[in-house]
């Protein structure tokens, strides 16, 4: 088992002696092994001029190359999910990272490649809406990026959609990420 399996096992025990999440989230549940849908998927275009990941609609928007935000860009994400944490490995082509995030309404930080990330997330109905920040550091500075994220699950609980919005210097940047449950 790898240390970040090892890590996010851990962390799920934990979160179990936390204090459970609203009950109108209850029936949301995005534990599971999702896959990306490129095809489905809207992805920023970065002036690159190829498919981002051989596939995938592209949409205007600015910013810079990396991530695209919390799960954002990762072929694969295994979620387990408490009532109090939802914790994201998100599988890339660049490797592993856990992502945690407090299902209460509490302050989660997380790090990155290039920063840490502050975000609080709250249920809406069924969806799970989580805002932001993001510290960035690169060879042409430090700056802070803002960030919206969406989470839903289809009816049938076999499509999970992140909507994502960044707002960068270089204006918004808007994601649509469909996962398939494997």
């Amino acid at each position: 088992m790898t240390k970040l399996r090892i890590a996010s096992a851990t962390l799920a025990l934990l979160a179990l002696a936390a204090p459970a999440a609203p009950a109108a989230a209850q029936g949301t549940d995005f534990s599971g092994t999702w896959s990306l849908d490129a095809d489905a998927s809207e992805l920023p275009d970065f002036g690159g001029g190829g498919r981002l990941f051989g596939g995938g609609r592209r949409q205007g928007g600015g910013g810079g190359r990396g991530a695209l935000g919390p799960g954002g860009g990762a072929r694969t994400l295994v979620i387990v999910q408490t009532p109090a944490m939802l914790i994201v490995e998100q599988q890339s082509d660049r490797g592993s990272r856990a992502v945690t995030y407090r299902l209460d309404g509490g302050e989660s930080t997380n790090s990155g490649p290039r920063g840490e990330q502050t975000t609080r997330s709250r249920w809406d109905g069924a969806a799970l809406v989580t805002e932001g920040t993001q510290a960035v550091s690169t060879p042409r500075g430090d700056f802070s990026l803002q960030f919206t994220e969406r989470r839903t699950l289809s009816a049938d609980g076999r499509t999970q959609t992140v909507e994502a919005t960044r707002s960068t210097p270089r204006g918004d940047v808007n994601t649509t990420l469909v996962y398939r449950r494997e």
